[in-house]
């Protein structure tokens, strides 16, 4: 039976600006690291879901914008920690699929979607563009206004579920990829 490890580490890049005391900043509130162990062909097949993974809180007197996307050594596929065979392929890291949910969902991207490279062609965008955003008030989808978790978790306060689902395809052995949380001023 084939092994597929999977270790996700999830590197929150926090970026703090200032100006005029103005800042955006937002906390990872979970572990940074998530393992996903398929043991079964069961697992193989149907994959792996895990609910709130990580929690992302946002504090900011700014207008912001949150995209997310992998950091790899070999663009589009997971990092090779070991391999256990030499049948299949490397995984691309579009198996990893993310979802992010608050109760307000002001997340532009509704659902599942497949990772992918941090590289500005490739980010996905959870709240605004890389363009300049008008802004828009919570609780509406895409919420982009300054606020904070501690006053208004329902739309700062970020739930994101990851979920892999490798089929037999893919070469098995212990991966691992990085995952990047960034949020900027929208300028």
């Amino acid at each position: 039976m084939r092994n597929l490890y999977a270790v996700i580490i999830i590197l929150c890049s926090l970026l703090n600006q200032t100006t005029n005391a103005q800042t955006i900043s937002f906390e990872l509130k979970t572990s940074p690291n998530i393992v996903f162990d398929f043991n079964t062909i069961q697992e193989y097949m149907s994959g792996i879901v895990i609910m709130n993974a990580v929690t992302l809180n946002i504090n900011t007197t700014e207008r912001f914008d949150i995209y997310v996307g992998a950091t790899t050594t070999a663009p589009g596929f997971w990092n090779v920690g070991s391999t256990y065979s030499t049948g299949g392929i490397p995984p691309p890291i579009s198996i990893l699929q993310l979802q992010f949910r608050n109760a307000s969902s002001t997340s532009q991207v509704s659902g599942f979607f497949p990772l992918q490279d941090i590289a500005i062609a490739s980010r996905t965008y959870i709240i605004g563009t890389s363009l300049s955003d008008v802004l828009v008030a919570c609780p509406a989808g895409g919420t982009n206004s300054p606020g904070d978790y501690l006053t208004t978790p329902s739309c700062y306060k970020f739930n994101v579920d990851l979920k892999i689902v490798p089929g037999l395809t893919y070469q098995s052995g212990l991966y691992d990829l990085r995952v990047d949380y960034v949020i900027v001023e929208d300028l």
